[in-house]
């Protein structure tokens, strides 16, 4: 028999994650510094450009002058939990590479946006602009950067992968490969154009993992290779140690599964050595 759902009000879930959100700078003052860059700027239809914002984030890295190959870490629609930011930074300069989280709320002021989608242009431009950032740091080997994105974030590194052309970023700088945790696949774009790893749950109520799975079949096989994991019985957030016990958020459950992130973080481990290494 199914367990009954725990209720947990969505204004307390909201505060816990914006909370954790703000924390970033003292949970994790030893391996991460503070930044800021510009983000990439949009071409428009009619010829001009649209400025990006001006956007924090996070870096950590590796002990030593590099050149490291690099992650951008791009948070879900209500952010990324500050337990989570330790174990992600954690495994990830652990492994060899820098690690960049761009806050896209944060630098906005916006709690979340998980409904809207307002964001959703501005947060791809984020990324590029990340990116370039990188790209202009000695410690970091620019033909070597990877989009690790959570939920819309996952979305975000989809789309940061075949959506370049509309950006103003040179035309040797791209995203080598690219992992999404929990995307919604059916608000994807066209194929990726770059190796990408695709980590969801058929228990997902966020973002469905049949989406997904029509979404690649419809991207067909031709081009680089989209690896797809579907866990059984598993639910939205699985990656996230705060989500135990799981709990609603706006009225949709979210859980964090140890089997299924354990599993991610080997497959996600061996997916960047194997495109960036």
């Amino acid at each position: 028999m199914r367990r009954k759902r725990r209720p947990f009000p969505t204004a307390i879930v909201l505060t816990l994650w914006c909370a954790a959100r703000t924390l970033v700078v003292d949970a994790l003052a030893g391996p991460l510094e503070r930044v800021e860059f510009e983000g990439a700027s949009q071409r428009l239809i009619s010829g001009g450009l649209m400025q990006g914002d001006r956007i924090q984030g996070y870096v950590a890295k590796p002990e030593g002058a590099g050149p490291f190959p690099a992650v951008i870490g791009l948070h879900g629609c209500a952010g990324m939990p500050d337990a989570t930011k330790q174990k992600l930074v954690g495994e990830l300069v652990a492994w060899g590479y820098v690690v960049l989280l761009v806050d896209s709320f944060g630098s906005r002021r916006v709690d979340h946006d998980c409904f809207r989608g307002f964001l959703a242009i501005a947060r791809i431009s984020d990324a590029y602009g990340a990116l370039a950032f990188l790209a202009g740091q000695t410690f970091v080997d620019p033909q070597r950067v990877a989009a690790v994105g959570f939920s819309k974030g996952g979305w975000v590194a989809l789309s940061a992968s075949e959506s370049n052309y509309s950006f103003k970023i040179p035309s040797n700088l791209r995203f080598r490969a690219a992992v999404a945790f929990n995307p919604p696949c059916r608000d994807a774009g066209a194929r990726p154009l770059i190796p990408t790893l695709i980590l969801i749950g058929t228990l997902d109520e966020w973002t469905p993992a049949a989406g997904c799975s029509e979404k690649i079949d419809a991207w067909g096989t031709e081009g680089v290779p989209i690896n797809l994991v579907v866990y059984p019985r598993v639910h939205h957030g699985f990656y996230y140690q705060e989500l135990q016990p799981g709990r609603t958020m706006f009225g949709r459950w979210l859980e964090y599964n140890e089997e299924a992130a354990t599993d991610a973080t080997r497959r996600m481990r061996e997916f960047l050595k194997r495109h960036l290494n």
